[in-house]
């Protein structure tokens, strides 16, 4: 049985101020004495394990330097590669497995969120030792530790973050930290490595905090001094300088600070930047001339380390630059943390704050969680959706928080599972929705065609009428066909890609009338816009479907909002690079939230806002003849009502 407590440490936020307080003076007690060279025992008979599926210097080599000098003992996997994670174990069993061995798991992982799994699975407490871009709680308590030590203080200090603050989890955390002990922050970005926009919305939902952005040679000109300077590699930080209890829609623009306590810098985060996203311009380099003026005089130079070419070596010898000093903490404020944690072995099991109050979702669909690297996307076959309710700036969407991430999901329609209904969502449905959490019966969508394709039917409905019937339709699928052919030099180039599930259906009927017309059989694949990874599925069997090089045409039955195909072309760019690559739609309404137009037209309907063209096709046939059941109709749709009885 674990003599520690069931305590995580997952966030920064799951300490509360007190508690950093007192690891703080637990790692100066801890400081002194190594400096005495005294022989320490607290954690004797106590087995630490380290997890890291990420390489690790500082970070895994203080935290067995701080077991080991407080007595404990350590079993260690630097390298998961070489670990039952390579035949494909999941996170929640490896969890469940060394816990059983250890007191204590150090866990360091690439998707955001992985901690905050690996403490729902394991018996013993988690460390979180860095998740992805997410946070890097115990780096961010190094370096409030120095820096109250040379400033003697937290609240009230200006901190100018520069570099890469969009995957810098470092600065995440450390954001979330400063602005609970009343500093200021000034952010400094790269170019494109902005803090992230669900950082933000915390601070200000959460904090009624806010900060400025302001680029380096705007950093320069600002007035007054500079006391610290916490530089991130290859991009320049925001800046927070507004704290306030006021409400969201109050807090005014920031002013630039009247001086810098501290420049944290880090570097770029090469490893989190994915293939097909554009690199920043030119990184931030800091050098001696940044501390020679006025402004820099009392300003501490920060880095969380490694340095890749941001900090100029020059600086190493300079009393204000205290990155080695930050390294070198990492040994008595980790020992601290055990040590807090043994203080409260006689504790019960303690529900953090940062996990308490979450809902899982079971109605299907589930909503997905937004993150790409988020580690339901990785690890979906166990994990359920869990998420908690937040309030999002726009009060039409319903803002949904993954509990694992903590990136916000904003929801325009919302389902009820027992009804099979659907609603736009509105502020009135706030406390419906709640109750539908509780219950397990919420289903989300992204479009009002997701919603449709899984069964639900809207609140309510207007007046329908049909608009085409099966042999018009009929005649849309031909003439589309004819436009292709017309427009396409080399029908043999072409590739045909339905959008599940009506896109689908409508892009074999396209593919044989273009093979009936032209003895060219053009390959067909559906595409999954809603699945996980995107699925796409070849109509025709064989090999995979390729994209690279191919003239692509994109089918759907209605272009709507138009987000669908935009979804349907990002999936496509992953797998390949198109030569081209256009768009047909059986209905064109006239109405899209995003300026794609399509290329091939069945049929142009004019709508208002407010109507819903739904297309119905009979299952697919191996012939060209009409389906007697096909047709499309209109209705209007309407609004939520502010009691949605009928969906209870």
């Amino acid at each position: 049985m674990t003599r520690l407590p069931k305590i995580d440490l997952v966030s920064i936020e799951d300490l509360e101020l007190p508690e950093i307080e007192r690891i703080f003076a637990l790692a100066d007690g801890f400081a002194a004495a190594l400096d005495r060279g005294e022989t320490l025992s607290a954690a004797n008979g106590l087995v630490m394990a380290t997890l890291f599926y990420e390489p690790s210097t500082r970070t895994r080599l203080s935290f067995e330097s701080a077991m080991h000098r407080l007595g404990g003992a350590v079993i260690s996997s630097a390298d998961m590669n070489a670990s039952s994670a390579a035949k494909g174990e999941s996170l929640a069993d490896t969890a469940r497995i060394v816990s059983a061995y250890a007191d204590l798991i150090v866990l360091r992982h690439p998707h955001d969120g992985a901690a905050r799994v690996a403490a729902d699975y394991a018996a013993c407490p988690i460390i979180n030792a860095g998740d992805g871009s997410r946070e890097h709680p115990t780096q961010t308590l190094c370096d409030l530790f120095i820096l109250r030590r040379k400033k003697g203080k937290l609240k009230g200090l200006t901190v100018a973050l520069c570099g890469d603050l969009k995957f810098g989890r470092t600065v995440h955390s450390l954001i979330y930290a400063l602005a609970r002990f009343g500093a200021n922050i000034l952010a400094v970005p790269t170019a494109g490595m902005d803090v992230p926009d669900y950082v933000l919305a915390r601070l200000a939902a959460e904090r009624h905090y806010s900060f400025s952005t302001v680029t380096m040679d705007e950093l320069k000109t600002l007035a007054g001094g500079l006391d610290a300077l916490y530089l991130t590699p290859s991009a320049p930080h925001q800046m927070a300088l507004f704290t306030g209890d006021v409400p969201l829609d109050k807090i005014p623009a920031a002013e630039p600070p009247a001086s810098l306590d501290a420049f944290y810098v880090t570097r770029l985060q090469k490893e989190r930047i994915a293939a097909t996203q554009p690199r920043p311009g030119e990184y931030v380099r800091f050098d001696a001339r940044a501390l020679k003026g006025h402004r820099a005089q009392e300003a501490v130079v920060m880095h969380p380390l490694p340095r890749t070419g941001e900090l100029a070596y020059e600086l190493d010898s300079d009393p204000r630059a205290v990155y080695f000093e930050q390294a070198a903490a990492g040994v008595p404020v980790r020992m601290a943390i055990i040590a807090w944690l043994l203080e409260h072995k006689r504790d019960a099991h303690r529900v953090s704050p940062a996990a308490a109050e979450t809902a899982r979702i079971t109605a299907e669909p589930a909503p997905r969680c937004a993150n790409a690297n988020c580690i339901t996307r990785f690890e979906g076959a166990y994990l359920h959706p869990r998420f908690k309710l937040a309030r999002a700036a726009d009060r039409g969407l319903l803002a949904l928080r993954c509990d694992f991430c903590e990136r916000e999901l904003r929801v325009e329609f919302v389902g009820h599972a027992r009804s099979h209904r659907y609603y736009r969502y509105d502020e009135n449905l706030y406390g419906y929705v709640h109750n539908w959490i509780a219950e397990g019966s919420l289903a989300v969508f992204d479009s009002v065609k997701q919603a449709e394709e899984n069964g639900y039917e809207p609140y309510k409905r207007g007046p329908q009428r049909e608009v085409m019937n099966d042999a018009e339709i009929a005649t849309a699928v031909e003439s589309l066909a004819d436009q292709v052919i017309a427009d396409v030099q080399d029908l043999t180039n072409v590739s045909i890609v339905g959008v599940v599930s009506h896109g689908a259906m409508l892009a074999v009927r396209i593919r044989d009338q273009i093979a009936a017309k032209s003895g060219v059989r053009p390959p067909a694949a559906a595409l999954d816009v809603y699945n996980p990874g995107a699925t796409v599925v070849a109509l025709d069997g064989g090999d995979a479907f390729a994209v690279q090089d191919r003239a692509l045409v994109i089918v759907d039955d209605v272009i709507n909002s138009g987000w669908t195909v935009q979804r349907a072309m990002n999936a496509l760019w992953q797998r390949g690079r198109p030569a081209t690559v256009k768009l047909a739609v059986l209905i064109d309404r006239g109405h899209r939230a995003l300026p794609i137009r399509p290329n091939y037209v069945g049929k142009s309907i004019p709508t208002s806002r407010t109507d819903r063209v739904q297309v119905r096709l009979a299952p697919p046939d191996s012939g060209l003849k009409h389906h007697a059941h096909d047709r499309v109709m209109i209705y209007s749709m309407l609004e939520a009502a502010k009691s949605p009885q009928d969906a209870r």
